[in-house]
């Protein structure tokens, strides 16, 4: 049987036999303007196949200490697609998530290294701080 491996991800997600999709989950702590960070918890899910390129996707953020020391929690949901290229890298993949908010949707964009994922800036640069704003692959 051949899984999903077009971005990279981990062939052991094949285990939705049946079912007809794969999902993977990726989390991390990326830092925050005016708290300790923000935890994400992203999962994509998409058709099974020799080549996974677009899905679905559901994130929920945590803003660590948000409310008055109190962790707060965001949730989203929507799709997401691949393109190909940023302005530095040609050759680059990115994953772009636009939430399914119709009011207020949301677009959020990933470096794609399979087993992690960076968030790029609304530029589609990579953020050149020094701080961590990758996301990396738990199952």
């Amino acid at each position: 049987m051949i899984c999903a491996v077009a971005l990279g991800f981990a062939a052991a997600a094949c285990g939705s036999r049946g079912t007809g999709t794969v999902s993977h989950r990726y989390v991390g702590t990326l830092p925050a303007a005016d708290g300790p960070g923000i935890v994400y918890d992203l999962t994509l899910s998409g058709p099974a196949g020799d080549s996974l390129v677009r899905g679905d996707f559901s994130l929920t953020m945590t803003y660590i200490e948000g409310d008055k020391g109190r962790d707060v929690s965001f949730e989203s949901a929507g799709r997401w697609t691949t393109l190909r290229g940023i302005p530095d890298d040609a050759e680059a993949v990115v994953l772009r998530l636009i939430s399914s908010e119709r009011l207020h949707p949301d677009t959020l964009h990933f470096l794609s290294f399979g087993d992690r994922l960076e968030l790029l800036g609304m530029d589609l640069q990579r953020v050149r701080t020094g701080v961590n704003h990758t996301l990396v692959l738990k199952e």
